[in-house]
């Protein structure tokens, strides 16, 4: 039998623990009910996070499925901003075209450590070896970025950007405006 002092002291490291399993749970792994039936509600919502991205530098990358009354459904990152793709770039193969001056607004999503999925199908997230050498996150085949203009959470300020720039839907598909919602900006070049 232990002693009173024992148990004392597993309590904590228990209690840290648990909290440290539960929390791995929450965050980790796949919506399956969001991926197979986004409609249903599974996923739904915004993101409350409310602090900027930090291009590049997240432990980890987020795909999560997310849903706005502007486009419907659309991919967000971790931080709840949402993720673009380019009409200038392919799918088949993958291939990013977003150089130069185009990174300073659009910088890639980047492969790192842990790519996590919530309500986007995980077979189709690849990547894709950028000019640079370093690998970009792709969805069924297109490149992903951000959009710097994006502010907080759940905004879609880049969408329709110079016709080419469209947020993601979580099939990789360009998201359009949800039941009469104003489209896009109109084209004015590259979008950048």
């Amino acid at each position: 039998m232990r002693s009173r002092r024992t148990r004392r002291a597993l309590l904590p490291v228990s209690a840290a623990a648990a909290l440290v399993l539960v929390s791995a749970c929450g965050a980790v792994g796949i919506d399956n009910a969001a991926s197979q039936n986004p409609a249903n509600g599974a996923g739904s919502g915004s993101t409350t996070l409310q602090q900027p991205p930090e291009f590049g530098k997240e432990p980890h990358q987020m795909l999560s499925a997310t849903e706005s009354k502007q486009v419907g459904w659309f991919v967000a990152d971790a931080g709840g901003f949402a993720l673009y793709r380019y009409d200038k770039d392919t799918a088949k193969p993958p291939k990013s075209t977003c150089d130069g001056d185009c990174l300073k607004t659009w910088p890639p999503v980047l492969v790192s450590d842990h790519t996590m999925t919530s309500g986007v199908d995980p077979t189709l997230v690849g990547s894709v070896a950028r000019a640079d050498g370093r690998k970009q996150v792709t969805l069924a085949g297109w490149p992903l970025y951000r959009y710097t203009g994006d502010k907080k959470a759940g905004d879609l300020t880049g969408q329709g950007k110079g016709g080419t720039w469209f947020a993601v839907t979580p099939e990789g598909k360009k998201a359009q405006p949800n039941d009469g919602a104003a489209p896009g900006q109109p084209s004015t070049g590259d979008g950048y």
